[in-house]
């Protein structure tokens, strides 16, 4: 079981600024739980939204416009998606273009907080720091949080002081895309689920009781992020045709998902919840499909993880990026789903928890102090 972040006190409290992004809740997420862990030890820290940032308010339309672009048509965010990976150097005139819209934006909230150190969760807006301290029109060390475990190259600018990376795979893959220094601390999770521990037998016992599993019931917990977004009915449908596995879905805000799914036979399918630390202890697997925030849950868990069926461009780059360190396993056809499964809540059990759980050696709220001479 990862080690819980340990909060005291540091002899003189830094000013943090962090900026992170509503686009699903991946970048919210690790920005909260690092500014917990910052004000935990007596630091002063403002969370910022970088759609916010945007001209004329029209940051909610932005989001809206990348979700339904994930549901409507994927080709096109895989082909965006993999034209910066194809073509790295196009993220300098990008990050050129972004500062030119939103930079006016960041840099009053940089006057308004005065940090000792920025933090990003959000590749778009780490180009546009990276480039204003490159340029030396930001005086103030920047470090980027990299939420997934495959590195894009928009998440990383030579101008950022510091790439934090969810496993030592992504950090090397950030040190050798920058240029610059790179570390892993490990994901950003909230201290819940650092504390829980998928192998606990009377803790798991009362958690299938709560959500009337069976004793001798194989779960499999299915999410697809806040927005619901993916494959999810195929999935669905696919695990209950193993015969043996049975899906618990995890809808998140897709409430049209939640009855679609309520309506399938062979499983059950639940919304928005507070209550994923017990779902993961109940669950004997986790199927995911964009390497979000609920993975790296279940990384501290040690509760085994699948990817099948990824979404398009991250979704598909974080599945085989996990595969590749062994932290999870890859299921990429529906007639090998139920044999992976197997594999996962079988012999290879043990290792995936140990993998996942080792991810968590360190705190990027250390790192981050450490960044702003603390």
């Amino acid at each position: 079981m990862p080690a819980v972040p340990k909060e005291s006190a540091d002899a003189r409290p830094l000013k943090a600024l962090i900026v992170s992004a509503s686009m699903g809740a991946g970048h919210d997420g690790a920005a909260r739980e690092l500014r917990r862990r910052l004000q935990g030890r007596g630091h002063e820290v403002t969370l910022v939204d970088y759609l916010d940032a945007v001209p004329l308010r029209i940051g909610p339309v932005l989001r809206s416009a990348y979700k339904w672009q994930l549901r409507l048509v994927p080709s096109t965010y895989e082909a965006s998606y993999q034209t910066w990976v194809d073509h790295p150097s196009r993220a300098q005139p990008l990050a050129t273009a972004l500062a030119a819209v939103t930079g006016p934006a960041v840099r009053r909230w940089v006057a308004a907080s005065r940090p000792d150190v920025i933090v990003s969760t959000y590749p778009l807006c780490s180009l546009v720091l990276g480039r204003d301290r490159q340029r030396g029109d930001l005086a103030t060390p920047v470090a980027t949080f990299v939420t997934d475990f495959a590195v894009h190259p928009l998440w990383t600018h030579p101008g950022v002081d510091l790439h934090l990376g969810v496993h030592p795979q992504a950090a090397a893959e950030a040190r050798r895309l920058s240029g610059g220094e790179a570390t892993a601390p490990g994901p950003l999770v909230p201290e819940r689920f650092l504390s829980v521990d998928a192998a606990q037998g009377a803790a798991r016992a009362q958690a299938r009781a709560r959500f009337g599993i069976a004793e001798d019931q194989r779960v499999v917990l299915l999410v697809a992020g806040s927005w619901g977004v993916g494959q999810i009915a195929e999935t669905f449908a696919d695990v209950v045709a193993t015969g043996r596995y049975t899906p618990l879905a995890v809808c998140g805000r897709n409430e049209s998902l939640c009855r679609k799914l309520s309506t399938m036979a062979g499983g059950r399918a639940m919304g928005w919840t507070e209550a994923m630390p017990d779902l993961l202890l109940a669950a004997d697997v986790l199927v995911q499909n964009a390497g979000g925030l609920t993975c790296m849950e279940a990384f501290a868990t040690g509760l085994p993880v699948v990817s099948y069926r990824p979404i398009a461009g991250h979704g598909l780059a974080n599945a085989s990026e996990m595969e590749r360190a062994g932290v999870a396993l890859y299921a990429r056809d529906a007639a090998g789903l139920a044999t992976i499964l197997d594999q996962a809540t079988g012999p290879k059990r043990e290792q995936l928890a140990a993998a996942g759980q080792a991810m968590f050696a360190g705190d990027a709220a250390t790192e981050v102090a450490r960044l702003g001479g603390r």
